[in-house]
């Protein structure tokens, strides 16, 4: 978007210009307030989307928020835990509990097929180990049922909306700006 200012050199033409950029200015920091809004929107649109059917986006909760700079504004969209999940089991020593966090293995996932697309330091494949010839392992639930397990693959929601949002950042900065 381009704006073209002509004028004179009398002293009205001069003031005239000065408050024209004054506004074209004040449009520009309502415009990235716009921009932001619909990024942040999107993005969490998309996340949304990853998440689906996955059994945890009733744990989770999506949201955003926009600041105010001198030059625009700057804006983050999050997923957080809105609960974590207790996981309890049994083995020899009794029963065992663990708090686990939804937004966590939404992204990462858990066990074989957990992911790390970025090389993110300590985020990967679980190390339980393999029982008998196929990897994964066997845990036994509360009422004394064994369960085989190789993890939860991720839906990664997050990393995602980035990946997706990064293609459309352009199209909707210029809807914003035109």
């Amino acid at each position: 978007m381009s704006k073209k200012i002509s004028f004179g050199l009398s002293v009205k033409e001069i003031q005239n210009a000065i408050k024209e950029i004054k506004e074209y200015q004040n449009s520009l920091d309502g415009k990235c307030e716009e921009l932001c809004r619909r990024l942040t929107a999107e993005g969490i649109s998309i996340a949304q989307i990853h998440i689906g059917s996955s059994g945890f986006g009733k744990y989770i909760h999506l949201s955003s928020e926009i600041t105010p700079e001198k030059a625009g504004c700057k804006a983050i969209f999050y997923m957080e835990d809105s609960q974590k999940i207790i996981s309890q089991w049994q083995n020899l020593d009794g029963v065992q509990s663990k708090e686990i966090s939804p937004a966590l293995m939404l992204e990462f996932g858990a066990g074989l097929p957990a992911q790390n697309p970025a090389n993110i330091p300590g985020v990967g494949t679980g190390t339980y180990g393999t029982h008998g010839n196929e990897p994964g392992w066997w845990y036994m639930d509360l009422q004394g049922e064994w369960h085989y397990s190789t993890g939860i693959s991720p839906k990664m929601p997050m990393y995602n909306a980035g990946k997706e949002l990064r293609e459309k950042v352009v199209e909707i900065a210029r809807e914003v700006f035109r």
